[in-house]
């Protein structure tokens, strides 16, 4: 919910200080809380040290008790000296909290030498022996003793029979190896540090209850005084509402004033109240004004209403006629479109044939090329095979001449054999072996070069017709060609033929268009003469209202005084 200004102050004026109390309260609480417990802790260090201090005053008491005689010790007495030392240990006593101190005497394997108050503990060994919470006492205090002296605390029970901390001490006494020690209760000492911590606790409590009063007490005079300031702050703001009040539901009196007294903001919010009272007043005398003139125009514009409403009407009328008119040629318009289309459409499909027939001829003219290739190519291997033939007969020609010199050397030495008779037989035979060879030799060349003859004839005949062929086609090419060019003016006269139909289609388009737009933008001069029709009947019950309103205003602003 929505909080007064009174309250807001007092909010702000209280909820600062009571935070602030609130955290110093519990600042100084916990410090002192902290404090007290460092004071504590320092006491019972304080207290320990002390009851440390007096159990080693009694060990070194006793210790002194005894010196003389171990001074006196010259190794053959010192079984007596040793007795009568353990006699006066035996004897000392000191005041343990109300109970009866004593010393005692183990040596360093844990048996007991001498004690104060329990003689049958001596001669046996309690070097294990535990307290009741288990800590090994006597073995502690002889390595405390050892360590040149040390404390240990450990449980005892007391005369009563109950068991209490008790803090021995214990050292050991020179060339006899003993451990001389004593032991102190220090029950008391944990109840005075309790005791301590009470008090402390107390002084805690009751200064922090002092400081939550005065808290208190701060807080609800600072409440009393944001009370004083509030009320000084809201009284002329309440008198500045009541005058407000009095100008919106009262009788609208608006030579009302407030008193200003003051020069702080509440007087300047007066002052201005003033001025916005004037200001007001002021306006309220142009609107009437205003409002008695703005009645006037009113009437005089309802009649310019009146007038423009009759020639929209008139303007209405002769536009539908030019609409008609407009359909009309957009009709006609639209055939001659629709006749140009199919003629363009024809002409489309006749230029698709020329093209696709100048295709067919491009690829005919390829094929008819790649012909006369292969048939130059045949002509040229066909030269090269007569070429290679004549080769032929070059090498024939060779072989046919070594073959008669073989013939005439083989002659020569079937002539030679004979001549040297038996001797000679065998290379006679090898004679005739070799012309024999050199006649098949001459025959094969024969029909070699008959069969050359026939190739050559043959490759003539070869050529003759590839050239014939040749001839053929580059006549084909040619005539291919000029079927080509014929083509492309056929193709040129489709394209002329095609753009114009094109122009008379789009020029028929556009008119269409044009008279498409045309009626279009005098259906819109219809529709918004319709519509400015419309308007002005709006703006005539518009301008009733607005002479109703105008002399709802002027009773409305008469009701102020000014």
């Amino acid at each position: 919910m929505a909080l007064s200004i009174k309250e807001r102050v007092l909010f702000l004026a209280l909820l600062p200080p009571l935070l602030i109390a609130i955290m110093l309260t519990l600042y100084n609480y916990v410090q002192s809380k902290q404090s007290g417990a460092q004071t504590v802790e320092s006491f019972a260090t304080q207290m320990e040290s002390d009851r440390k201090s007096e159990v080693s005053n009694y060990q070194k008491i006793a210790m002194s008790s005894i010196a003389h005689l171990i001074a006196q010790d010259n190794g053959s007495n010192t079984e007596e000296l040793q007795d009568k030392a353990k006699s006066i240990l035996r004897n000392l006593r000191f005041d343990d909290a109300g109970d009866t101190g004593y010393v005692f005497v183990y040596d360093v394997e844990g048996v007991n030498v001498a004690h104060g108050v329990n003689a049958s503990l001596e001669g046996k060994n309690l070097y294990d022996f535990k307290d009741p919470n288990g800590v090994y006492l006597i073995r502690e205090l002889i390595n405390a003793a050892k360590r040149d002296g040390g404390y240990v605390q450990y449980s005892w029970k007391n005369t009563n029979g109950s068991v209490n901390p008790k803090l021995g001490y214990a050292a050991l006494v020179p060339k006899w190896n003993w451990v001389l020690g004593t032991g102190f209760w220090i029950s008391g000492l944990e109840q005075q540090v309790a005791m301590t911590e009470q008090r402390v606790n107390e002084g805690i409590d009751n200064a922090f209850i002092n400081t939550v009063i005065a808290s208190v007490f701060a807080v609800a005079i600072t409440a009393a005084i944001a009370m004083v300031v509030s009320r000084s702050i809201t009284n002329p703001l309440h008198t500045t509402v009541l005058a407000m009040n009095d100008i919106s539901q009262g009788d609208g009196d608006l030579t009302q004033r407030l008193m200003v007294k003051r020069d702080d903001e509440l007087g300047k919010l007066g002052s201005s109240f003033n001025r916005f009272a004037d200001d007001v007043g002021k306006m309220v005398i142009d609107i009437r004004q205003s409002s008695q003139s703005m009645n006037q125009a009113s009437h005089k514009l309802n009649e310019l209403l009146a007038n423009m409403h009759a020639g929209i009407n008139r303007q209405h009328e002769e536009s539908e006629q030019v609409a008609t008119a407009i359909n009309e040629m957009s009709a006609a318009s639209m055939e001659v479109a629709r006749s140009a289309q199919e003629a363009s459409t024809a002409a489309e499909h006749a230029d698709h044939l020329v093209k696709q027939a100048n295709n067919q001829l491009l690829i005919a003219i390829k094929v008819i090329n790649g012909l006369a290739k292969q048939v130059d190519e045949g002509a040229n291997a066909v030269d090269q095979l007569n070429q290679q033939s004549s080769q032929i007969g070059s090498v024939l020609d060779v072989i046919r001449n070594i073959a008669e010199q073989t013939n005439l050397l083989a002659l020569n030495a079937a002539i030679e054999s004979a001549r040297a008779g038996e001797a000679g037989r065998g290379f006679a035979v090898v004679a005739d072996e070799v012309r024999t060879l050199a006649k098949r030799t001459q025959d094969s060349t024969h029909e070699i070069e008959a069969m050359i003859e026939q190739v050559q004839q043959g490759t003539t005949t070869v050529n003759s017709i590839m050239q014939s062929i040749k001839s053929g086609s580059a006549t084909s090419v040619n005539e291919a060609s000029e079927v080509e060019k014929a083509l492309n003016e056929v193709l040129l006269s489709v394209n002329t033929i095609t753009s114009q139909n094109a122009q008379i289609a789009t020029a028929a388009e556009e008119q269409t268009s044009v008279s498409e737009a045309i009626n279009q933008n005098m259906t819109t001069i219809v529709d918004i003469a319709n519509k400015t029709a419309n308007d002005t009947d709006v703006a005539t019950s518009y301008m009733d209202e607005l002479n109703n309103t105008a002399t709802q205003l002027e009773q409305n602003v008469s009701r102020y005084k000014t």
